[in-house]
């Protein structure tokens, strides 16, 4: 098996050798490959018949069909072989007819006359050109396997078995139609051999190998899975099997064993190769078949790289591009510097990416994607602050790689681990990193469960690979920021002890997140694209929303916390989802993402995670849209302006990694050897360069900013697009575009995927120029000179390595002696030979020689265009910065112009007595006005306390409502205006949700102490600034439990004197706050018919969705039940189980006021007497239903 691998790898290495019987070359099925067809003579008439005739004889013999099978066999066995050689593929012959007019077959074979001076090449037409045949799917080097294929070949082995030239193809057809039982019994002796190879059951070798079995699998170091420190990223091969493979498989096992959770694409010629559980993996997940032979094989060209790996990062994998980086030359200079063993007989391969939902980097062979949203990769270490361990501190550095914004940060949590949970709601990952043993059980459930479907990879906690903060500044130091104290980011300078000036001291406060931060090094490192992220990273200070409450909060008085002001709105984790904020579908982001550029979808988000806390910058932004809604002209100018403009961060990204010399030098892809180099160089630079002109074009277009807003009024939007001369920020980019429109010709450069610089431009390119200007010449002179020889008009003919071919009329050719070698040929009306000569073959090799010198010119000119133009990063960025926000004010704009009813909410400060809110005839954003009943509310006026508890008919509303005011402010605070007659309010905090019922099974928590969990949090936090909004708490337990947990809760809310709406369906809360001056009481209204009936079927309920004040008398669950279809007599029994508890529950009642009268001794006053002798004869008349 291991040689048989071998020899295919090896022989897909060379590119001057091709073997038909190369699997490789037929891996797009498990169908038969076509059978080598011999050339044979012309028959003559007479021997057509003779053959004709022998064949009718044999049409129906078996014989045929089992000589057949053992061909079909044996064409695949393959050459045993120990040499590696690259090959490239062998292109399969074109056959044509022998009259056929300007079609060419090829030939190379010297050209002599014999001595009656005829041409002996006469002999060199094939006497038997065959039609042209379909050219077999191995040629097609750009389409992937499917299972399809193999029906196809089936029928392409059926064509070949019917003949080898035109006219035996034509008579076998013809006798077939004579004998249809034999056509018959042939085709389904040939489709039975087939289908009973792809139905029979395989075991590969792979399966059978001991080391690999799960009772005996070991990681590098040989420890089990069960070990604590397994490392599931490598595997244990042992060294006798090593030593036993050829080294191509060696090669293979070597990388696989330290890459065992990646699937390997491995470069084997122009093929991308999957082999043993990889190719498994490609049959299953891409739709590949197995290639013939003893082991599991797979693959697939290298031009379809980008596709293929993308399908499997998407479906979670790892993917490792293993590339070729040496040449069969270059191997045999290594091996002649050293005494080479068996293995370092072997082209090197080398791993040039790791490729992972979270490390994706827009490069070489990953191009830009459609989708807008981050993949961040989290990397987070933890510590415990108390003794108890309950407390935690946490280290965490995200990371977008694909634009690289990195996020530093350090922060102690509560024993909910809120700002945990809310780090990843708002930034959600893709990819979690963590050391070993680090996390906490707690933290890991959080993973486990908050992020389910998210890939989570651990670290070495020890040995060479141990992340620390020291580590990880020295890292930084010596490879990246060596230049001192200056060259360091802002954010990194601020993490490094201030008493060391070399920067490798991490400052006491900073260390877990430094640590975090190597942990991304390293990942990034062993997925080789640290070269290509770190030089581009802008770092970002990561501070908790809620910062302020945990480390200042508990040192400040309740009555004084109002003025602990921070800057924007905290919206935890169960806030965003319950609000459903953020989102694609039916969340307030997809209403009112309006925005015309990707980077300005990525700004709303953002601003809709985080609402500004500042009223200045809220007005700002009010006056900004009003400003677009009185000049509709202008609003759509600016969203026409901004339509066209590409990804820009994602693009500058691209370009700087194509830009980056220390890639180009130090990186495995500056070796890598692409065997369609030529073809894919030019699509990949094609594709590369329509990127960069959409940019400059795109930067050029935002040229017309300042002059386009020169006449607005709004301040921020004059900010946002005016020069620094005219009081903004917008940056002036006129000088950098006129030099990159200038310096080469944009629409060569996006045809020819070149850069070709103008005369005088660049003194290498000059003079390569007139070398091949010179070659030229002296073909042309030559050329000259043969047309003088042969007499005639001649010219040259051919392209890239069979260039220079001289063409000469087939009646003047006989002039040309030995040392004209032929090279091909044209028959029909217009015959033609073509020659080369020593001439044209030195003139031929000296102009490859000079294009690959200019080659190498144009490929680095190019690189130092690229770097020029990310030299500008800083400036490039802070345009798109200005331009993000344009597009998202335009967006709010743009939702504001579309809505019926809408005000601009009067944001005002916090006042140090009083927080308050008031809607008028408010609707919810994400509901269509049409079907939404507009609703008012008041909290915290002077007139209105600023708790309401919210009662009401089951589907009454008050879920709706609770939304739709958490969403109204949300929307206030981002700058927006609200579908409302009127909104006024004082500044939100932070918006505190329990709304809906649910459990969390995989952390082992019931619905009820979710419930506990997040009313928690919200007694620990809430401030007098906060919103907050509870949904039927207490419902999960017991009705006295739940209803004396919800009495307490609301009594310190109203202390607490916080917005508050609490819905519930606990009556009882209604008796016992009905008289406190703290809160008000309302309600959903309804109308209800047959209220009194004692058929509770006929009682009909009319939501009437109006928040009304006062508190409703009932929650009409029985007309829920009747609309959901529950039995009449399943509700009528109900309904009398329900009458004998509220006797009892009243009898309960009155018994607590006769006792607590009678406690009096007597002195009851006349009246209360009455009123006493009164309930005790309604106590006895209480009679319990039956």
């Amino acid at each position: 098996m291991s040689k048989k691998l071998n020899n295919s790898i090896n022989k897909s290495s060379n590119s001057a050798v091709s073997s038909q019987n190369n699997t490789l070359f037929k891996y797009f099925s498990k169908s038969p490959a076509p059978l080598e067809k011999k050339k044979a003579p012309k028959p003559s008439s007479e021997q057509h018949e003779g053959q004709e005739q022998h064949r009718k004889e044999n049409v129906g013999n078996n014989r045929n069909v089992n000589e057949y099978k053992r061909k079909y066999e044996d064409n695949f066995q393959i050459e045993q072989s120990d040499e590696e050689i690259v090959t490239v593929r062998k292109k399969r012959r074109r056959f044509i007819l022998s009259d056929s007019d300007g079609e060419e077959e090829n030939i190379v074979k010297p050209y002599n006359k014999n001595k009656s001076g005829e041409d002996d090449n006469s002999k060199l037409e094939s006497p038997n050109k065959k039609i042209s045949l379909p050219a077999s799917d191995d040629e097609e080097s750009g389409k992937e396997s499917s299972p399809d294929i193999g029906k196809r070949k089936n029928k392409k082995v059926d064509k070949i078995l019917l003949g080898v030239s035109f006219m035996e193809k034509l008579q076998h057809l013809q006798s077939m139609k004579e004998d249809k039982n034999f056509s018959i019994k042939r085709e389904s002796t040939a489709s039975e051999l087939v289908q009973s190879n792809l139905d029979e059951p395989v075991i590969w070798p792979h399966q059978k190998l001991e080391f690999l079995q799960p009772d005996k699998i070991k990681d590098k170091s040989g420890r089990r899975p069960d070990h604590p420190e397994y490392d599931c990223s490598t595997l244990y091969v042992p060294q006798k099997f090593l030593d036993s493979l050829s080294p191509g498989v060696h090669q293979w096992w070597i990388l696989k064993s330290d890459n065992y959770d990646c699937v390997l694409f491995f470069k084997v010629g122009k093929f991308y190769e999957l082999y043993h559980m990889d190719a498994d993996v490609g049959v299953k997940e891409l739709g590949f078949t197995y290639m013939r032979g003893e082991f599991a094989h797979s693959g697939f060209p290298e031009v379809s790289f980008d596709k293929m790996s993308s399908i499997l990062v998407e479906k979670g994998f790892k993917v490792a591009r293993v590339e070729q980086t040496e040449t069969p030359e270059m191997m045999t200079e290594r091996c002649k510097r050293i005494k080479p063993t068996k293995f370092d007989k072997v082209v090197r391969r080398e791993i040039c990416q790791i490729l992972s939902l979270g490390t994706q980097v827009f490069g070489n062979q990953c191009q830009v994607t459609a989708h807008y949203q981050p993949n961040y990769m989290l990397a987070i270490v933890e510590t415990h602050c108390n003794q108890q361990g309950d407390l935690s501190r946490y280290g965490i550095c995200f990371l977008d790689t694909s634009i690289g914004d990195c996020y530093l940060g350090e922060f102690e949590d509560d024993r909910n681990c809120s700002r945990l949970h809310t780090l990843i709601s708002h930034y959600t990952p893709v990819l979690v990193l963590f050391e070993k043993s680090n996390l906490s059980n707690k933290t890991q459930d959080i993973l486990r469960t908050a992020l389910s479907g998210v890939k989570r990879e651990c670290w070495p906690a020890n040995g060479a690979l141990k992340c620390t903060a020291e580590r990880t500044l020295k890292e930084l130091a010596e490879n990246y920021y060596s230049q001192g104290d200056d060259n360091w980011p802002l954010v990194l300078r601020s993490m490094q002890a201030e008493s060391d000036h070399l920067g490798l001291t991490p400052h006491p406060n900073s260390k877990l997140a430094l640590k975090a931060m190597g942990l991304c090094l390293e990942y990034m490192k062993k997925c080789k694209i640290v070269e290509k992220v770190l030089p581009m990273t802008r770092y970002h200070l990561y501070q908790p929303p809620d910062s302020i409450t945990i480390e200042d909060m508990n040192k400040a008085k309740p009555r004084n916390r109002i003025h602990l002001k921070r800057s924007h709105m905290v919206l935890d984790a169960s806030t965003l989802l319950n609000l459903r904020i953020i989102g694609e579908e039916h969340s307030l982001q997809s209403t009112l993402d309006h925005c015309c550029t990707k980077f300005g979808k990525r700004l709303l988000h953002h601003w809709l995670c985080a609402p500004s806390c500042i009223t200045e910058v809220i007005r700002e932004r009010q006056e900004a849209i009003t400003n677009f809604l009185e000049k509709p002209t202008l609003l759509q100018d600016a969203r026409a302006l901004m339509a066209p403009l590409p990804d820009f961060e994602r693009h500058l990204a691209q370009i700087h990694h194509f830009g980056s010399k220390i890639v180009q030098d130090t990186h495995p892809d500056g070796r890598a050897i692409l065997f369609e180099e030529k073809l894919y160089n030019k699509k990949k630079m094609q594709a590369l360069f329509y990127h960069f002109v959409a940019i400059l074009k795109g930067f050029e277009t935002l040229l017309k900013v300042p002059t386009l807003y020169a006449e607005c009024g709004s301040t921020l939007l004059r900010k946002l697009s005016q020069h620094t001369g005219g009081g903004g920020i917008f940056p002036n980019m006129k000088e950098q575009l006129d030099f990159f429109k200038q310096a080469f010709d944009h629409k060569k450069a996006t045809e020819s995927g070149v850069v070709a610089p103008e005369v005088g431009i660049d003194e290498e390119y000059d003079a390569i120029e007139f070398k091949i200007a010179k070659i030229n010449k002296n073909l042309q002179e030559y050329l000259i000179g043969q047309e003088k020889y042969f007499g005639c008009r001649l010219s040259y003919f051919g392209n890239d390595k069979k260039r220079f071919q001289i063409e000469i009329p087939e009646s003047h050719a006989r002039k040309a002696g030995s040392e004209y070698l032929l090279e091909s040929q044209r028959k029909g009306s217009k015959a033609v030979r073509r020659f080369s000569t020593q001439e044209t073959r030195d003139l031929l090799k000296q102009m490859i020689s000079a294009e690959d010198e200019r080659n190498g010119v144009l490929n680095d000119l190019t690189r130092r265009i690229f770097e020029k133009f990310s030299q500008q990063y800083t400036l490039w960025q802070k345009c798109v910065d200005c331009v993000a926000q344009l597009d998202v004010l335009a967006s709010l704009a743009e939702y504001t112009r579309q809505q019926v009813t809408i005000c601009v909410p009067i944001i005002e400060e916090c006042a140090a007595d009083q927080a308050f809110i008031e809607i008028e005839s408010g609707f919810h954003p994400c509901i269509a006005v049409d079907s939404y009943i507009p609703n008012g509310l008041i909290l915290g006026t002077d007139d209105t306390p600023p708790l309401s508890i919210l009662t009401g008919p089951n589907m009454g509303g008050k879920s709706t409502l609770m939304r739709q005011v958490g969403l109204l402010a949300v929307m206030s605070q981002i700058g927006a205006h609200v579908p409302a007659q009127s909104c006024r309010m004082t500044l939100v905090d932070r918006i505190f949700t329990r709304l809906g019922a649910q459990d969390d099974i995989l952390s082992g928590q019931s619905t009820f102490l979710v419930e506990l969990n997040e009313t928690s949090l919200i007694l620990m936090h809430a401030t007098r600034n906060s919103l907050v909004l509870l949904d039927e708490l207490g419902r999960g337990t017991a009705t006295y439990d739940g209803t004396a947990i919800a009495a307490a809760v609301v009594n310190f809310l109203a202390d607490r004197q916080c917005r508050t709406l609490f819905s519930t369906h606990y009556h009882n809360l209604i008796d016992f706050f009905h008289n406190d001056k703290r809160i008000t009481l309302g309600h959903m209204a309804c109308m209800v018919e047959n209220d009194d009936s004692d058929d509770p079927t006929k009682e009909t309920v009319t939501f009437l969705y109006k928040y009304t004040s006062g508190a409703c008398p009932k929650s009409y669950g029985f007309n829920a039940a009747k609309l959901a279809g529950m039995p009449g007599s399943i509700i009528k029994r109900a309904y009398t189980l329900s009458k004998q508890v509220e006797t009892i529950a009243l009898k309960h009642k009155m018994s607590a006021a006769i006792v607590a009268a009678a406690a009096d001794n007597g002195s009851l006053p006349p009246k209360k007497f009455a009123s006493l002798k009164n309930l005790i004869k309604q106590f006895l008349q209480c009679r319990i239903a039956k």
